[in-house]
């Protein structure tokens, strides 16, 4: 029964994953199964709860501010930019028995 429950728990937070961004899913599911493997270890060490919860917590902000620091401002404007990260983030995509270069620039409507 437990069981059950953290696997609904992966399902909701795949779903919840794709209403919000459309993508992703896999993602969410495997880095929440590491998350909680490396929660599991903790505790099996003793570690108490709010400890290993905090200690997520403090991780995740951490994240956050190397993240910000990486990151790279995006003209929303600037076409040329927008097109290469969609064409980018598109053709990452893994596709059985086919084969999809994205272009961009069909979807663009003309001035």
């Amino acid at each position: 029964m437990h069981l059950n429950y953290n696997f609904e728990k992966l399902v909701d937070l795949s779903a919840a994953q794709d209403i919000e961004a459309g993508d992703g899913t896999t993602s969410v599911v495997v880095l929440a199964g590491s998350l909680l493997g490396a929660a599991e270890k903790m505790l099996q060490k003793g570690i108490h709860p709010t400890i290993v919860a905090e200690s997520f917590l403090k991780a995740s902000s951490k994240a956050v501010e190397y993240l910000t620091e990486m990151s790279t401002p995006v003209d929303l404007n600037d076409k040329a930019s927008l097109l290469r990260a969609a064409s980018t983030s598109l053709n990452s995509k893994v596709f059985i028995d086919i084969s999809i270069s994205f272009d961009a620039s069909r979807f663009c409507v003309p001035h």
